[in-house]
C-alpha cells in the first residue's frame, strides 16, 4: 500500500476537540526504494510531513529515539508504515488523555486476513480473539502497559529515549509509564490494520522477535508474567475461543501452538546467547497490498 497512503491517512484522521496534528514525522532508515523521495513529496505539498533520514538501518529503538529528541508536541502517536490505522482511531487513542493521569494509550490491531485460511486463522486467532480478551483482563485488573507497537499513544515528557537494543519498544514504553506512576490505557475502538504473517519463515520470524522482546522486557523489569505470552494465560484464552465442533479448527489451532512453542524456543535461545534481533528483519508477507479496501483517502 505505501508510505503514502499511511501518511494520507493521518493527515484525514478526525482529531479531539481542543487537539490539532502538529506534524508527521517519517523515519526512514536506510531505505533502498522510493520512500523518501515520496515523504519529500508529501512534505512539499504538506510542511506538517517532515522526513527523518538515517543513512543505515539501526532498528525500531533508534527511530523511536529520533522521533523523542524530534517531535514537539505533548502527545506522541506511533504507528507503522506498513499497517494502517482506521479513521477515528487517532480520535480513540487521543481522548483519554484529558485525563491528566493518563500517561498512554494502546489501540488495537485487526487483521485483514480471510480467516478461512490457515494463516489467516493463526492472524485472528493471536490478534482478534487472544490478544483481545487477555488484555482487556488486564485493564479489568489494573495492570495493563502492553502498548502496541502498531498504534498507541504516549505523554511526550514522559519518556526521553529508550535502550538502543530495545526490542519490544511498546511493551518498554508501557511499563516505564506506569511505573512513573501513571495510567496506561487500552482502547480497543482505535482499530488499526494489518496482515499476518502468510508463511512458515515470516510466522517464525515475527513471533521468534516478539516473544525475545517479551522476554527482555520481563528480565529488565523483574516482572512476573506477560499475559500475552505466558503459557497459562494464554493456553486457557485458547481453550476459550475455539470451535470444538469445527475439527478443522481444532486442527489449525494444534498447529498454531506447535509453532508458538517453536518460536518461543527461538526466543529463549536469543536471550541466553544475547543475539537480540533488535534490527529487525524484514517479514514481507505482512505488508499492506493495494487490494486491501481499508479506507483510503
Amino acid at each position: 500500500m505505501g508510505i503514502e497512503h499511511v501518511v494520507l491517512n493521518i493527515l484525514h484522521q478526525p482529531m479531539p476537540n481542543n487537539s490539532a496534528l502538529e506534524e508527521i514525522l517519517v523515519v526512514a532508515s536506510g531505505c533502498t526504494d522510493r520512500t523518501e523521495d515520496v515523504v519529500r513529496g508529501l512534505s512539499c505539498q504538506n510542511g506538517k510531513v517532515k522526513l527523518i533520514a538515517e543513512k543505515s538501518k539501526k532498528g525500531k529503538a533508534s527511530a523511536i529515539n529520533l522521533i523523542l529528541h524530534e517531535a514537539t508536541g505533548d502527545i506522541l502517536v506511533f504507528t507503522d508504515a506498513d499497517v494502517f490505522p482506521a479513521s477515528g482511531s487517532f480520535l480513540e487513542l487521543i481522548k483519554p488523555f484529558k485525563d491528566n493521569d493518563v500517561g498512554a494509550v494502546g489501540g488495537r490491531p485487526l487483521p485483514l486476513d480471510d480467516g478461512n485460511t490457515f494463516w489467516g486463522f493463526v492472524a485472528h486467532l493471536i490478534w482478534t480473539r487472544m490478544q483481545n480478551e487477555l488484555l482487556t483482563s488486564e485493564v479489568r485488573r489494573g495492570v495493563f502497559f502492553q502498548l502496541s507497537g502498531y498504534l498507541c499513544a504516549i505523554r511526550h515528557n514522559l519518556i526521553d529515549k529508550i535502550p538502543s537494543t530495545t526490542i519490544a519498544e511498546d511493551k518498554f514504553m508501557g511499563e516505564v509509564i506506569r511505573q512513573k506512576g501513571y495510567k496506561v490505557l487500552y482502547a480497543p475502538q482505535a482499530i488499526v490494520y494489518l496482515h499476518g504473517p502468510r508463511s512458515l519463515r515470516d510466522f517464525l520470524l515475527q513471533r521468534e522477535r516478539v516473544l525475545t522482546g517479551h522476554l527482555q522486557v520481563k528480565r529488565w523489569f523483574g516482572l512476573r508474567e506477560i499475559s500475552t505470552s505466558t503459557p497459562y494465560k494464554t493456553v486457557p484464552a485458547l481453550v476459550r475461543s475455539l470451535n470444538f465442533l469445527r475439527p478443522k479448527e481444532l486442527l489449525w489451532a494444534g498447529l498454531a501452538a506447535t509453532l508458538e512453542c517453536c518460536a518461543n524456543l527461538l526466543a529463549r535461545y536469543n536471550l541466553t546467547t544475547g543475539k537480540l534481533p533488535y534490527n529487525w528483519r524484514t517479514i514481507p508477507t505482512t505488508k499492506l497490498r493495494k487490494t486491501d479496501h481499508v479506507g483510503v483517502p
